[in-house]
């Protein structure tokens, strides 16, 4: 009966320590993915950004060709 109780124990904190690893790794997983994301967002914002700054040259080109009269 020891050797059965002994065993179980055993085997339940193997249990536990897979269950343990398994839950670190979807964690690291997650943080990998949180991470992934935030990368996305700064270069969404970056592209936003440069977009609005070649949007406002080409705004500005178009006003001094209006002014000078180089527009048609």
């Amino acid at each position: 009966m020891a050797s059965s109780l002994a065993e179980y124990k055993r085997q339940t904190r193997a249990h536990i320590a897979d269950l343990q690893g398994k839950a670190t790794a979807a964690e690291y997983k997650a943080a990998q993915a949180d991470q992934r994301a935030e990368r996305a967002e700064r270069a969404e914002r970056q592209i936003a950004i440069e977009r609005d700054i070649w949007k406002h040259r080409a705004l500005d080109a178009e006003a001094v060709l209006k002014s000078t009269g180089g527009a048609r």
